[in-house]
Parts: C-alpha cells; sequence; structure tokens
C-alpha cells in the first residue's frame, strides 16, 4: 500500500486533471490527499470513479482558495473524524491495521501559520484518537532547517523553531525521503528561483513501529509548482479484498493466463525475493502472502474480471 500527498494548484482545467490521472496511474497509490483544489463538492461528482477510485471525501474551497480532496481504493477503509480548511483527519483500516491518517494544509500567510501549529496540537489532543499510530502529510508551507530552502530571503528563525516546537508536541517525527530535497519552485526572473521543502510526512513513534519498511519518495512536479510525494508502506503490508454485505471474503486464485505473461513471472520473483530478504526466510507464509496480494492487483489491472468476461460470453 502508499499513499500519497500533492499541493496541485488547482483541478478545473483538463491539463490539470490530465497530469493528475497520469500519476495516479503510474504510481497506483491506495489513499491520496490534495490540497488547494479550487474546487467544491459538486465539481467533484465523478472525479473518484474518472480516477479508478471507491471512496472520496471533498472539503469545498473558498472561492478560489484552499480546497482538499481524499480518495481511497475499495480495500481500505477509510472514516472521516474531521475536517477544515487546513486539514482532513481519518481513521484507516486494513488487514486488521488500525492508524490515523490527516492529510494536512499550513497556511500559506506567515500570519496564519500560528493557527495551523494550533490546529495540529488539537488534532493531537483527541484522546480517543490519541492512542493511535499517527501518520500526517500534506503541504505544511514551512521549513524545519535553513538547509531547506535555496535562494532567496534566509528563513526566520522563530517560525523554524515553532513549526518544529509543534511537531515535538504532537510526538510527530519528520520521516526520511529519498529523491530531490525541494518540493516547491518558486521562479523569479532571469532564471532564478527560489525552493524549498515545504511538503513532506511526519509520523508518531507507534506508526513508525507498525510500518517499519516505509519509505518517503519526492516525486515530480507535474503541472503544479509543488512535488508530489509519495510514501510505500512496506512489505508489511498484506491486502485482503473487503468483503461486501454478507458476502465471503474472496479468496486469491492464481488464473493460468498470468503464467505466460513475462510480466507476472518477473513481478512474483522480484516480490519473492524482497519479503524473503525483510521478513526472513523462516516466514514463507508472509512471503507467499504478499506474493498473492501484488499478483492479484497485476492480473485485475492487466486482464481485468476474468470470471467477469467468461460470464459474459
Amino acid at each position: 500500500m502508499s499513499c500519497i500527498v500533492w499541493n496541485v494548484r488547482g483541478l478545473g482545467n483538463q491539463r490539470a486533471f490530465k497530469n493528475l490521472s497520469r500519476l495516479l496511474s503510474d504510481e497506483d497509490p491506495s489513499l491520496v490527499f490534495l490540497c488547494e483544489t479550487k474546487l467544491v463538492a459538486g465539481q467533484c461528482k465523478n472525479l473518484k470513479q474518472k480516477l479508478g477510485y471507491d471512496g472520496c471525501f471533498v472539503r469545498d474551497s473558498i472561492g478560489r482558495k484552499g480546497g482538499l480532496i481524499l480518495l481511497w481504493k475499495e480495500f481500505v477503509e477509510v472514516v472521516i473524524q474531521s475536517t477544515s480548511v487546513g486539514h482532513i483527519d481519518a481513521l484507516v483500516s486494513q488487514a486488521e491495521r488500525h492508524w490515523r491518517f490527516t492529510g494536512f494544509y499550513g497556511s500559506p500567510e506567515v500570519e496564519g501559520r500560528k493557527f495551523s501549529w494550533d490546529l495540529m496540537s488539537k488534532l493531537a489532543s483527541i484522546a480517543e484518537l490519541s492512542h493511535l499510530p499517527w501518520l500526517v502529510g500534506g503541504d505544511f508551507n514551512e521549513i524545519l532547517l535553513g538547509s531547506e530552502k535555496k535562494e532567496g530571503r534566509p528563513r526566520a528563525l522563530a517560525q523554524m523553531r515553532s513549526f518544529q516546537s509543534c511537531l515535538d508536541l504532537c510526538g510527530l517525527k519528520d520521516l526520511s525521503f529519498s529523491g530531490e530535497q525541494y518540493t516547491w519552485v518558486k521562479r523569479q526572473g532571469c532564471g532564478d528561483c527560489i525552493q524549498e521543502r515545504l511538503d513532506r510526512f511526519v509520523g508518531t513513534f507507534d506508526w513508525g513501529t507498525l510500518f517499519p519498511n516505509a519509505k518517503v519518495t519526492n516525486l515530480s512536479f507535474f503541472h503544479s509548482d509543488h512535488r508530489a510525494v509519495k510514501i510505500s508502506l512496506g512489505s508489511s503490508w498484506v491486502w485482503v479484498r473487503k468483503p461486501v454485505g454478507n458476502k465471503r471474503q474472496r479468496q486469491f486464485h492464481f488464473e493460468e493466463i498470468w503464467a505466460s505473461n513475462l510480466e507476472c513471472r518477473e513481478l512474483i520473483a522480484s516480490h519473492w525475493a524482497m519479503d524473503k530478504a525483510k521478513a526472513g526466510v523462516e516466514d514463507v507464509t508472509v512471503c507467499l502472502k504478499n506474493c498473492a496480494v501484488e499478483t492479484d492487483r497485476w492480473g485485475f489491472k492487466k486482464f481485468g474480471s476474468l470470471k467477469k468476461s467468461i460470464l459474459e460470453t
């Protein structure tokens, strides 16, 4: 499973939607948080279907400012807890694992940053949720260190300290990443540009313990001036398709047609080797389950529902 957060800088035009669709198709995240969508719920009626998602929650923009969207796949259970112009807070459950995800959008104005940190502190203090492993991701509109900014006027030390103090108070730690350091760019005249690391994931110790193999990657800008940021939860996550109504949980079944495809062989070989190295040679069950997860998802994406195809013929 993976999650992507991205400041899209508006989704109201065809080019922006095309870039988002391409990103989600390439990366296939199970959970997606988008900020600065500049859309209201009425404009998002068919969004989840067009993008291939099963759940969608929209926080309306205020005029042409703000706007948040959370999307998720059907095998992830998401229960929205609260929302504001700066966040969507949700409980996430899958494969007997329960944790908390908050998509966060820090105030773009310096004078509003204090309210953003107060908001995060209030979210951390909610008694019925405070015991859960917690992951927060999004555009915080602030940096933690002077080295996270390139060119332009140096960031005031007090601003960075306020951000760090808020994370410390909430028990959140910045998660290390791979890829380019700076996630936001503002182009100036003569080809110069200011770059900063504004977008990130932070998590509690408990969340890191739950997903010890989690990996953060800073992706491309696409049409935005912000990079999309992805976190992969690692092979310890085992996917099981969620039962619908009173139907029994669907069991994994390897289709004969998959074996003739070279992609399938390479997929199984790579995931078997990766899982065996991470889980230990003795834990063959984990390797089998995770191979089944990835193969099942690949098979459906490549061939669709074979059972449905047979019935239609």
